[in-house]
């Protein structure tokens, strides 16, 4: 990843992808993005990384530039936290525990992209 590569983030099960352009990459500090498409508009992202002590990073994640009205920008913010927070949950899992939790297999599982039989 540098600043200014463009790229395509893809959940083939989904079917979905977003546009991913880097804005801002400090390693072991920083990395802020703008991503989605056209249809659904774009936000910027930000992750901090902060150490505390010999083994933890406390990472904190800043979603903004929702686009629409009221409800629409609060459906989108309370998806985007509940999303990130999930993702969040399952690294951690798996860097202190060594589990996968599958949680973005397991979200929708019936929104699942079947192949054509």
């Amino acid at each position: 990843m540098t600043v200014g590569a463009r790229a395509l983030w893809e959940w083939e099960m989904y079917g979905a992808a977003a546009k991913v352009d880097v804005l801002a990459l400090e390693p072991n500090s920083r990395i802020q993005i703008r991503w989605g498409d056209e249809t659904s508009g774009f936000t910027e992202v930000e992750w901090t990384f902060k150490r505390r002590g010999e083994n933890e990073t406390f990472v904190s994640i800043v979603n903004s530039g929702f686009q629409g009205d009221g409800d629409a920008v609060v459906t989108q913010a309370l998806d985007s936290a509940g999303g990130f927070n999930m993702i969040l949950c399952a690294l951690k899992a798996l860097l202190e525990h060594g589990i996968e939790l599958n949680v973005v297999a397991d979200k929708a599982p019936d929104a699942h992209v079947r192949p054509s039989e």
